[in-house]
């Protein structure tokens, strides 16, 4: 794992665990994380390259509440952490379903100890809410906090870097593999949010999984949660066989 250049300051590093993708925006010695990972492990080498290059770390941001995205905190227990308020009651609530979801995505293949460490590892919650747009100065570029109504999750939080164009999306924007939803998701929500994103977003989109992103990816995400909604909105007896 190493740190790639994304964008003129911002930085990707690729956990193993699910090819999340945590980012490192960085300016004038400062560092922000978005999205620590999994193990605090691998955060805290994450941590550790990015003090080695003479940055250091002021804050951790959170863009959801799922566990490839955020269990690994407490390797930046120390600093001011960032997060949606329903993402941050979701893990207050919950965080042994959380680290079981983890274990059972990684039980095939993972590492000796991987699942030790999950079991053992506090889950503490971010510490900063955000409940509607906020700005932080990371060196020379502004990072706005932009929190959404449910898309993807209940708690969905976009990064947004200045001057240098850029949008981190987390899951709400997924390359490589289709976007994922589940019960806890509102598609027409997430809809909502692809035209704010087509509108409001960035030139380059950086996602969750996989590689830099722009709009054409947008209607890519569109056109599959069109079809799944009028899919689930046939008149009962009218599926088709």
């Amino acid at each position: 794992m190493t740190l790639e250049r994304v964008a003129e300051g911002v930085d990707r590093w690729v956990m193993p665990e699910a090819a999340m993708n945590a980012y490192v925006i960085a300016s004038a010695g400062e560092a922000l994380v978005v999205d620590p990972g999994t193990l605090p492990s691998r955060a805290s080498a994450l941590r550790e390259a990015i003090e080695a290059r003479g940055d250091r770390v002021v804050g951790v941001v959170v863009t959801h509440a799922h566990w490839d995205h955020f269990l690994a905190i407490e390797a930046f227990a120390d600093v001011p952490s960032f997060a949606h308020p329903a993402a941050i009651e979701h893990i207050h609530a919950h965080p042994d379903e959380h680290r079981a979801a983890a274990v059972a995505s990684l039980h095939e293949g993972t590492e000796q100890g991987t699942e030790v460490e999950l079991w053992r590892m506090q889950v503490p919650a971010p510490s900063v809410p955000i409940e509607r747009e906020h700005a932080l100065l990371v060196g020379d570029l502004r990072v706005t906090l932009e929190p959404l109504d449910a898309a993807h999750t209940a708690g969905d939080l976009l990064v947004h870097v200045d001057p240098v164009d850029v949008t981190i999306t987390g899951d709400v924007v997924e390359v490589g593999a289709d976007p994922q939803w589940d019960a806890e998701s509102d598609l027409r929500g997430w809809l909502s949010v692809l035209t704010h994103l087509r509108v409001h977003g960035r030139t380059t989109l950086l996602p969750g999984h996989g590689d830099p992103a722009d709009g054409a990816r947008l209607e890519h995400h569109r056109r599959l949660f069109d079809a799944q909604l009028a899919s689930s909105e046939l008149p009962e007896g009218d599926a088709a066989d």
